[in-house]
């Protein structure tokens, strides 16, 4: 995959999965800036060191890298982390949104909106200002790549607990398919990663932490991550997993559901209907389709293209 002489930001590479992808894009070629602020998996930031210790690790290994301790998710230092991209290597044409915590666990019960908060800021707020700080420069040059990292999680564990980090990755989840629909016509292709690694987050509980070490060796990701980071990457727009030597689509379906006696009582007494079997799945291909399918089954009519819709008014 042609990621040669490309420059690459990936945020949150201090260890761990982002490290990986990292490592993996300076062996193919590219230049790479490694993003880490340091901090703790709750949110505090720390210092400089770990990013410092895999930009190390790939100039002794023959690449070329420098380090960087900003912390994503205030607008400034997401500018701070371009510019000096910029300065090092006058160019940016792969952005790796990695940065995420877990947070300060919280009930679901008695939520801790602050730490609720500062998951998002990080993994949602901080990939978007990322994203705002190199787009110019992706649309100027007519090239990008830029890839989000949703979970699995989004599937749903179960475990209860604040949802911070699943509600997080929804966002990116959500972010990449809507952003990718958009930006491919300005010569910048978004997509997603869901991937499966074992990392420090992956050992904060003794299930996960036997899962993730014995099945989800974290170098087994970053393939997925450098296809969608070359020149050759077809598609924009959409997400797939990275685990455990498999690489797939993930996507959002729906059924063709009960479309008669639409009432409170008829929902429940068609539940079958209303859950829609396997051999019924259909996948939408953009929010438009989902209108239109739906529109179809419920009334027979054909809706027309409406000039103008989902466009943001003064959008470029």
């Amino acid at each position: 995959m042609s990621v040669k002489d490309r420059v690459a930001i990936v945020t949150g590479a201090g260890g761990g999965l982002g490290r990986e992808y990292a490592l993996l894009l300076a062996v193919r070629g590219a230049k790479v800036v490694i993003n880490d602020y340091g901090g703790t998996l709750e949110g505090q930031s720390g210092d400089v060191s770990r990013a410092q210790s895999v930009a190390d690790e790939v100039v002794a290994a023959g690449g070329v890298a420098i380090f960087d301790g900003h912390d994503v998710s205030n607008k400034a230092s997401a500018l701070r982390i371009v510019e000096r991209t910029l300065e090092a290597f006058g160019r940016v044409d792969i952005l790796i949104n990695n940065a995420a915590i877990s947070g300060k666990p919280s009930s679901h019960a008695d939520l801790d909106g602050p730490a609720f908060m500062r998951v998002i800021e990080i993994a949602v707020l901080g990939s978007q200002y990322m994203t705002s700080a190199v787009w110019s420069h992706m649309e100027r040059q007519r090239h990008g790549r830029i890839i989000y990292v949703s979970s699995d999680a989004i599937f749903g564990f179960g475990a209860g607990g604040d949802c911070a980090y699943t509600a997080s990755k929804g966002a990116t989840f959500a972010i990449a398919r809507d952003l990718g629909r958009f930006s491919e016509q300005h010569g910048i292709k978004v997509n997603a990663i869901l991937p499966s690694g074992s990392t420090r987050m992956g050992d904060l509980s003794e299930g996960s932490k036997f899962i993730t070490r014995t099945y989800f060796d974290a170098k087994k990701c970053a393939p997925a991550v450098v296809a969608l980071a070359s020149d050759e990457c077809p598609v924009s727009g959409e997400c797939f997993t990275a685990a455990a030597d498999r690489s797939a689509r993930v996507t959002i379906a729906t059924f063709p559901g009960h479309t008669h006696e639409f009432t409170p009582e008829g929902f429940i007494e068609n539940w079958t209907e209303v859950m829609g079997k396997e051999e019924d799945i259909y996948i939408p291909k953009d929010t438009i389709d989902h209108v239109r399918y739906g529109v179809k089954l419920a009334s027979g009519l054909e809706v027309a293209d409406i000039p103008g819709f989902g466009i943001i008014p003064n959008s470029t």
